[in-house]
């Protein structure tokens, strides 16, 4: 059971090979990379409202959460394993929380 838990955390679950990638790998690394590129314009965004307006610091950090998950997505479209997910995991839980905090801070009267 030790063997099965250390390579499930230690081995790559996918690599992205071009020759041997078929329909599916193709797509699943065609959407890492669309879904990246979407999380680091979301990064921009947020980084240029602070900018334009700098109501709250958290904006800085909830940007470069943005960006992080982003990167996160480009390396997924190469190789997925368990610590990517795991990181994926307390990045987008750190993105929900900065995203209470942005709310809270810069539109309290937002019922989104």
């Amino acid at each position: 059971m030790s063997e099965f838990l250390n390579a499930l955390w230690s081995e790559p679950w996918w690599v992205f090979d071009p020759e041997t990638a078929g329909f599916w790998g193709h797509l699943y690394r065609g959407f890492n990379l669309f879904e990246g590129t979407i999380w680091l314009v979301l990064a921009v965004i947020v980084f240029r409202r602070y900018l334009q307006r700098g109501q709250s610091e958290w904006e800085i950090a909830y940007a470069l959460a943005f960006f992080l998950f982003g990167l996160t997505d480009f390396r997924e479209a190469a190789v997925e394993s368990a610590p990517l997910v795991l990181v994926k995991g307390i990045i987008l839980i750190l993105l929900l929380r900065l995203r209470q905090f942005v709310l809270k801070s810069c539109h309290p009267n937002a019922w989104f």
